[in-house]
């Protein structure tokens, strides 16, 4: 399931993907899709599973046009809507679905004027933009070395360890 949402939010163009973003999201982006009641046991968990994973997958930005502003984890406090209020979004004078590209320009930041102190905040935790037009934003799934996802890097991130216990050779054999 892990795995289904990290190919969702990497953008990967398969049949199933793009089935699933015409058919359940509407076009629209995984981490704000609201779970239908009518919903099959897959999708409903999938999208409860959201919570959890969302701090372990990370958008860099290149050109900024295929990450989204509101919802995705490019910016150093997070999503910005799970940490401020959508009032930010009316403050900025926005699209809720605006990407990252519509607040660059040239090789800078560029937000509207600071209407409100949660948009001023916004604006002084923002991190250094690095220009480059030519490449496409990159999503890192951040528990592994290398950025790419496995099941082995979401199990250990996600399970609670926990010691070993004197007599598990009783119950696994060598």
């Amino acid at each position: 399931m892990i795995r289904h949402i990290w190919i969702l939010s990497y953008g990967t163009n398969n049949l199933w993907s793009s089935w699933i973003k015409a058919y359940h999201l509407n076009n629209s982006n995984l981490w704000e899709a609201k779970t239908p009641c009518t919903c099959s046991w897959n999708w409903r968990k999938l999208l409860h599973l959201r919570p959890l994973v969302r701090p372990l997958i990370q958008q860099y930005i290149g050109n900024g046009s295929s990450t989204s502003l509101w919802f995705d984890n490019w910016h150093p406090d997070g999503p910005l809507l799970s940490k401020w209020s959508p009032r930010v979004v009316y403050d900025s004078c926005l699209p809720i679905h605006a990407m990252v590209s519509s607040i660059v320009h040239g090789d800078s930041w560029s937000w509207p004027a600071a209407m409100s102190i949660d948009l001023f905040e916004i604006r002084s935790r923002m991190p250094f933009y690095n220009s480059n037009s030519n490449v496409n934003d990159r999503v890192r799934w951040l528990p592994s070395s290398n950025g790419t996802y496995s099941a082995s890097s979401a199990l250990a991130s996600l399970r609670t360890p926990h010691p070993i216990v004197p007599w598990f050779k009783l119950v696994w054999f060598p």
